[in-house]
């Protein structure tokens, strides 16, 4: 048996799962002797924690000896495997499970080998090195291509160095449910405004419209979006069709690039008042 897979009752358990869990993973299997799928699932475990020694403990609780422990938990059936992360329950199920089930439950919980590469590319990019942020996460994404929290990051980083095909390959070739996730939104909104302020930028004088227009979107691209918002809101009332929408589909991607803004309410409101 992995030394990592452990019997706890409740003195120790506050100690090996609670405590442990701010660590590690803690997977506590809820189990008893006359359950049948409990046995079948107990060498699935030992696998699954030699699998991910260092990075994952099982915890092995047996209710009949623990009752008041198994009721704490909510375990009303057999096998209950319980994930603790960070002194939390982050995750259940019941039953036994196949070692593809196992993998899946735990594997958002586990640590990965972007993760130092994602935090750095963060602080990167906040402090305007897209490069920097590019490689490490270049490398990041060559050493686990189903890290998806890469790659709105590389896309940003791509978006401010100007690659922007590339970036339109990384975020249109995403699983579609990866796709709908908010830190890809915002990559994409990213992405959409410096397409349309390159497609504006050759605006003649001739065209106020356009080149109110193209002004606007060379404000967001330099991160100006509050000047941005203000100057398309000033052109929605009267532009609204203009280019099949193209001011209200700016207004919308700054938002969604500003997620979590104080200023939205005001804005989104303004915007509504301008189409009605």
């Amino acid at each position: 048996m992995p030394g990592n897979v452990i019997a706890a009752n409740a003195v120790d358990f506050p100690d090996l799962v609670l405590a442990r869990s701010h660590e590690r993973a803690v997977l506590v299997d809820f189990w008893a002797d006359w359950c049948a799928p409990c046995r079948q699932l107990a060498p699935l475990l030992e696998d699954l924690a030699a699998r991910h020694a260092g990075a994952l403990d099982v915890v092995k609780v047996d209710s009949d000896a623990e009752p008041a422990l198994a009721a704490e938990y909510g375990v009303r059936s057999l096998p209950t495997l319980v994930l603790f992360r960070a002194g939390d329950v982050v995750s259940r199920v019941v039953g036994a499970q196949p070692p593809a089930a196992l993998e899946a439950l735990v594997a958002p919980h586990l640590p990965r080998p972007g993760d130092e590469a994602v935090v750095a590319a963060v602080a990167h990019l906040a402090a305007g090195e897209a490069a920097q942020a590019r490689g490490l996460l270049e490398a990041a994404l060559a050493a686990d291509a189903t890290d998806y929290r890469i790659h709105p990051l590389l896309a940003e980083a791509l978006v401010e160095l100007g690659a922007l095909d590339e970036a339109a390959a990384l975020l249109h070739g995403l699983p579609a449910n990866v796709a709908v996730d908010d830190g890809v939104e915002r990559a994409k909104a990213r992405l959409e405004l410096a397409q349309a302020g390159n497609a504006a930028a050759g605006a003649g004088d001739d065209d106020p419209v356009a080149a109110a227009y193209a002004g606007a979107m060379a404000q967001a691209a330099a991160g100006e979006h509050a000047a941005a918002v203000e100057a398309l809101l000033g052109l929605l009332p009267a532009q609204r069709d203009w280019q099949d929408g193209a001011v209200r589909r700016a207004l919308l991607d700054i938002f969604k690039v500003l997620d979590g803004d104080a200023r939205l309410k005001d804005w989104r409101t303004r915007m509504a008042r301008s189409l009605n």
